[in-house]
This record gives structure tokens, sequence and C-alpha cells, in this order.
């Protein structure tokens, strides 16, 4: 009977450190993905070039699949798009850009 309460102890300490260690990667990759998206804001002012905006996102960390330039009402949009702990947790600088410069550049979250 002790062995078997010896082996509970240990699964029930091994879950809860997996567990801790899930929601402490869960709010490093949330707080790093906040972090980036503001950083990159904050660097792209209106007026810059469009040219390497893209690839220094992606230089920076941002999903290659999510940080897509499309067009949108005549206006070009780029997503630039930083995953936090979920694929469905996404902190984006969204830019807005016309004759290949800014426009604008917001900060997004998308649930």
């Amino acid at each position: 009977m002790k062995r078997l309460l010896v082996g509970l102890a240990k699964i029930i300490v091994a879950i809860v450190v997996v567990f801790s260690l899930f929601l402490g990667y869960g709010s490093y990759a949330e707080r790093s993905a906040t972090r980036k998206a503001s950083a990159m804001c904050s660097s792209i002012h209106l007026g810059d070039s469009t040219e390497d905006l893209r690839p220094r996102a992606l230089a920076d960390g941002a999903s290659e699949f999510q940080s897509r330039w499309f067009k949108a009402d005549g206006v070009d949009m780029l997503y630039i798009t930083y995953v936090g702990l979920s694929p469905f947790s996404r902190h984006m600088c969204v830019v807005r850009a016309q004759g290949g410069r800014v426009v604008s550049a917001n900060e997004s979250y998308l649930d």
C-alpha cells in the first residue's frame, strides 16, 4: 500500500511540474510576442519604404505563414504576426501602405 501511495505521489508531482512548465512557457511566449509586435510597430515610421518590412519582420521571428502582403480597398496591407502560446494567439503590427510608403502602423491582437 505504501508503494502505491509513493507511486501516486510521484505521478502527481510530475503532473504539477509539467503543468507549471507549460504555464511558465505560456507566459513567456505571450510576453515575447507582445514585446516583438510593439517593438516592430515602434520601428516603422510614416513614409518609410515598404521594401524591407517583411524580410525584417521574418528575421525578427514573425510568422512566415501569417505575415504577408495583400491589398484591401486599394491599400497595401501587411499583418506582421507574432504567435503567442497557441496558434490562435496572434500579436500583430498592422502596416498600411500606398505607393511603396508606409501610411500607418498599428498594434493589434487576434484571439
